[in-house]
């Protein structure tokens, strides 16, 4: 009796295990089916010139945890069309981070950008365009391969008792380029940006209203974040101007680590 009793409990274990996999499988299931008919209602809504509604129903998916590229990249586009060029931003760069090297996506970046300033102030440096068409992890894999493939070329010179002298001093060279163009890229995306979302922002000399105003900035002008006081950030603009915001005229982008988190990190 004592055997039958265990096989049937290992039995009801098992059953319960795949009833509770297959409760899993229908949730995800539904869970999706739901994202993809909420993605289909606010691409209807942006067809229609609904831009407005689009761009909140874009949002919500955003928030819930449906943060994809295309997601990301329709939300900059109905944001555009509705006037909001700092969400647009925002939006946009957030799709950057997940395919840096779509070509729409860059250009329309770029359009954006152009239609805040036309003098060139928003323009990023060449050198960090170019950091930017590749994901922090794709700088990671490139770096270690071309390592790695340093250390075989040196392991097999030893073996052969040849020399491979300039194959091992080009991938050398390459690997020192790969490691500083990730620490580049590592910095670069860990630092907190933040975007202006208002129509006007004054830049505050100090983290108070009472504080003398030292500039002006528009709707979607791009900051770095340097620290930050009860309700104020202290930012630096593209053209170096240091100062103090007030965290509601902006939105904060997270940096790469806490990317898988940005519904809860990036309120739009």
């Amino acid at each position: 009796m004592g055997t039958v009793t265990i096989v049937s409990t290992r039995i009801v274990a098992a059953l319960i295990a795949v009833l509770f996999a297959a409760g899993l499988v229908r949730g995800a299931a539904a869970s999706a089916a739901s994202a993809a008919a909420e993605f289909d209602h606010a691409n209807k809504l942006y067809e229609q010139g609904k831009f407005a509604e689009a761009v909140s129903a874009y949002e919500k998916l955003a928030l819930d945890g449906v943060a994809t590229a295309n997601v990301w990249f329709n939300l900059g586009n109905a944001a555009y069309k509705s006037g909001q060029m700092g969400r647009a931003i925002v939006a946009y760069r957030m799709a950057e981070r997940m395919t840096p090297r779509d070509a729409s996506l860059r250009a329309n970046l770029q359009f954006v950008r152009g239609k805040i300033y036309s003098d060139g102030r928003t323009q990023i440096p060449m050198w960090k365009s170019m950091l930017r068409l590749a994901t922090l992890n794709e700088w990671t894999v490139l770096t270690v391969a071309l390592v790695w493939a340093f250390f075989s070329v040196l392991a097999c010179a030893e073996a052969a008792g040849r020399r491979y002298a300039r194959s091992a001093l080009a991938l050398l060279f390459a690997a020192l380029l790969g490691g500083m163009a990730l620490a580049a890229a590592w910095q670069d995306q860990n630092t907190t940006n933040a975007i202006i979302v208002a129509k006007e922002a004054t830049v505050r000399f100090g983290p108070l209203e009472e504080s003398q105003a030292a500039f002006q900035l528009r709707d979607g002008a791009e900051l770095d974040v340097l620290s930050s006081k009860d309700d104020w950030l202290q930012v630096r603009d593209p053209e170096k101007r240091v100062g103090w915001i007030r965290r509601d005229e902006v939105v904060v982008l997270p940096m790469v680590s806490a990317a898988r988190h940005i519904g809860k990190h990036a309120t739009l």
